[in-house]
């Protein structure tokens, strides 16, 4: 999270009109989470994009009152499985 902090931070100084960040499996250890929301000591990014694949996680991020948006991968999961799954049985 600090290497992500630090850039959002430098493109932010450098004129960015906004920061934003995406994090394809956020695991947040000990709820670091916080850190980055409004008010935190790493908010620097307008929106903090996650995915729901650690649905522990995702579901204690406040994403009516703070930066996290949730991305739910359950579509993406039902179809790989659908178009793969099929194809693999029939080898």
């Amino acid at each position: 999270g600090g290497t992500l902090c630090e850039t959002g931070k430098v493109l932010k100084e450098a004129g960015a009109a906004s920061v934003h960040a995406f994090c394809s499996h956020a695991v947040f250890p000990k709820q670091s989470w916080k850190r980055f929301n409004v008010g935190g000591d790493r908010a620097c990014f307008e929106t903090f994009w996650v995915t729901n694949s650690i649905p522990t996680v995702t579901d204690a991020l406040p994403v009516e009152e703070g930066i996290f948006e949730v991305l739910d991968l359950m579509d993406l999961i039902i179809h790989d499985l659908d178009h793969y799954g099929s194809s693999a049985t029939m080898s």
